[in-house]
């Protein structure tokens, strides 16, 4: 019964990983049309950069998504309001979802 567990386990994985996957770029795609709104023109991008580096990441994207809306993405503190996200800790001026592999 164990091994054939393990062997529809085995099997499975692919497909679940790629559901999930679909899952995360269906609500990135989303999160953008409900920020920026329609036509969609946006670029879905993963990164991956080093726990050291993600200061230096995230301002040079806020350079780069750097328009009108961005002083609405600020935070009280410097001028403009915190983001409408359910909860969220952090706001940016572009669409940002953690993936956690581990």
């Amino acid at each position: 019964m164990r091994s054939s567990l393990l062997q529809w386990c085995y099997t499975s994985y692919g497909e679940v990983f790629s559901s999930w996957m679909h899952f995360c770029a269906v609500r990135v795609s989303s999160e953008s049309i409900l920020r920026y709104g329609l036509p969609p023109s946006f670029l879905s991008v993963v990164l991956s950069p080093p726990v050291k580096s993600e200061k230096k990441v995230r301002s040079i994207l806020e350079g780069m998504c750097s328009n009108s809306n961005s002083t609405f993405w600020k935070t009280e503190d410097e001028g403009g309001m915190v983001g409408l996200g359910a909860g969220e800790a952090d706001a940016h001026p572009y669409v940002s979802f953690t993936i956690n592999l581990i």
